[in-house]
């Protein structure tokens, strides 16, 4: 997933990459500076389509306060969004009352086992393991990825790992192969994995040896 709010970087991701959908924070939001909150959602709902999952974040830290956003928030964007909690005691309270009642739920702001353990039991369809920053405070991110989903496999339900928060592109291919589900990734690093000069330079490389044969005709104008 692409982990942004700027409508040009999401038009060209999708473009590009096998993008299934984007993810949003205030943060994120606030990075866009939209004057209409909702509008602004509406146009990334819009460049994306219907098939691929839009997240949306909460504000409020109170159990009522977080199902009354959540109620919003799908009211205006559809039913299809998915709302992300972050997983605190009245967050675990909102997502499985929300779950109960049909709601697509994203639990965030994971930091440890426990919490996504939480979190699936109460409902919650995606777990995002913020992975760099475990890392700054010494909390193996590999390990949990690894715990969580053994455990959402051995329970045999529909909940997905969601890594997320990444620096580098070490931390992404880390968390995929110990386990996660999908990684939700910035934009300018999703590119860095394609911008390694030795890519260039074998591709370079292809195309000297077919002018040396053929000159500039590509294979459709032979």
């Amino acid at each position: 997933m692409l982990d942004t709010a700027n409508l040009k970087d999401i038009t060209q991701g999708i473009t590009t990459y096998p993008l299934s959908g984007v993810t949003t924070n205030p943060s994120l939001i606030k990075a866009e500076s939209p004057s209409d909150f909702f509008g602004h959602l509406k146009k990334i709902r819009e460049i994306i389509g219907p098939g691929r999952s839009l997240h949306v974040q909460t504000v409020c830290q109170d159990c009522e306060g977080i199902r009354k956003d959540a109620a919003r928030i799908r009211s205006v964007l559809g039913e299809n969004t998915y709302v992300k909690i972050p997983v605190t005691e009245e967050g675990l309270k909102a997502i499985r009352i929300l779950a109960q009642q049909g709601c697509r739920v994203t639990a965030t702001a994971i930091y440890t086992t426990m919490q996504g353990m939480l979190a699936a039991l109460s409902g919650a369809q995606y777990l995002a393991v913020y992975y760099n920053r475990m890392m700054n405070i010494d909390i193996d991110a590999n390990k949990v990825i690894k715990d969580l989903s053994g455990l959402l496999w051995a329970n045999s339900g529909n909940c997905k790992l969601l890594a997320a928060s990444f620096k580098n592109i070490n931390q992404i291919t880390s968390a995929y192969t110990n386990g996660a589900s999908a990684c939700t990734v910035g934009y300018e690093l999703l590119q860095k994995g394609l911008h390694m000069p030795s890519i260039q330079e074998a591709v370079d490389d292809f195309g000297i040896s077919w002018r040396s044969l053929y000159g500039d005709k590509a294979i459709w104008d032979l």
